[in-house]
């Protein structure tokens, strides 16, 4: 009978409790707390503009006529489906013959799809919510010095969670039975396996929803901000 895990439950936001069920060790107690954490993020210039963001002078309001904010919404909605059923789709394909690199590039193909829709849904609502008052448009440009902050530390995260995805991959194929027809000299990389373990794949898709989570965050806290209470 096969023992249970003794390994405790990892608390913290989705990201970090995916990677643990991935195989991934769990993080550091201790770690520095966020807002530390922005301190040493935001320098000179963003700290000015950040300022600014907060109670500085405004930039001008444009004359562009509004966007229908059900539209925007829609196409939110719409995308996030869409990603959701890339990722499903990713899921029924380890059920058939193919490699881990193959896995591995469908990944990347599936960060930059959501990076590349996720940034132009984010502009397009930041743009409907500094049309509306004084309140939307702080809060617009809050979100854009933000995002210029956090960008490039989320890219390099989410870059780390792509190569501890291909090394687990390689790990659940070297620990896998090699199918009669090919060589056991076959790198785990480059084998065909001919169904991946249940349980990679649960903590695979756990992974990759929480990745679309996490892109979503700040288009769903525009959105909210769009809607009327």
């Amino acid at each position: 009978m096969a023992k249970p895990s003794l390994r405790p439950p990892v608390s913290g936001p989705p990201l970090i409790q995916a990677l643990t069920r991935l195989g991934e060790p769990a993080p550091t107690i201790g770690s520095p707390a966020l807002p530390a954490m922005l301190g040493s993020w935001v320098d000179w210039n963003r700290a000015v503009a950040l300022a600014r963001a907060l109670d500085g002078a405004l930039p001008a309001a444009d004359d562009a006529t509004p966007a229908d904010v059900s539209v925007l919404l829609a196409e939110r909605n719409k995308a996030r489906t869409a990603h959701a059923a890339a990722i499903d789709a990713l899921m029924s394909s380890m059920q058939a013959p193919v490699p881990a690199q193959e896995i591995v590039r469908s990944h990347a193909a599936l960060q930059r799809a959501l990076l590349t829709s996720t940034g132009r849904l984010r502009g397009a609502l930041r743009d409907q919510l500094a049309r509306r008052d004084e309140a939307g448009c702080r809060l617009a440009e809050l979100d854009a010095v933000m995002e210029q902050v956090l960008a490039p530390r989320e890219y390099r995260t989410l870059g780390a969670v792509a190569e501890r995805v291909a090394a687990q991959l390689d790990r659940a194929a070297a620990a896998m039975p090699v199918a009669a027809d090919e060589s056991p000299m076959i790198a785990p990389d480059e084998a065909t396996i001919r169904s991946w373990p249940a349980a990679t794949c649960a903590a695979l898709r756990d992974l990759l929803m929480a990745e679309l989570d996490l892109r979503f965050h700040p288009i769903d806290g525009l959105s909210a901000a769009l809607q009327p209470n």
